[in-house]
């Protein structure tokens, strides 16, 4: 079964590619003010390639979501015949208006 996904999934998953930033912040701080002196460039190649992997690996889970709530059509309006209004019969909404 698929899992289902909402538009707070997508913000998650968002907000977590915005991590990337954050991460290479922590890097270059590193790179220049690491008390432990210079890194040397394996080092550095090293932390930049598993970044690169984390990054790739968010912006799929990223994609997965909206493909997903793409295909359940979570973007489509509905129309009012497609959706659940409480109070209304037979044609007529009671104290309800119909949005």
């Amino acid at each position: 079964m698929t899992q289902q996904y909402d538009r707070f999934n997508l913000e998650e998953e968002i907000q977590n590619v915005w991590h990337t930033k954050e991460d290479l912040d922590a890097i270059a701080e590193r790179v220049y003010d690491d008390p432990d002196g210079p890194m040397t460039e394996d080092q550095i190649g090293n932390l930049l390639i598993g970044l690169s992997e984390l990054h790739e690996t968010r912006c799929k889970k990223l994609f997965l979501v909206f493909e997903t709530m793409v295909k359940e059509k979570y973007f489509v309006e509905k129309t009012i015949s497609e959706k659940t209004i409480m109070g209304y019969t037979n044609g007529l909404a009671k104290n309800k208006e119909i949005q």
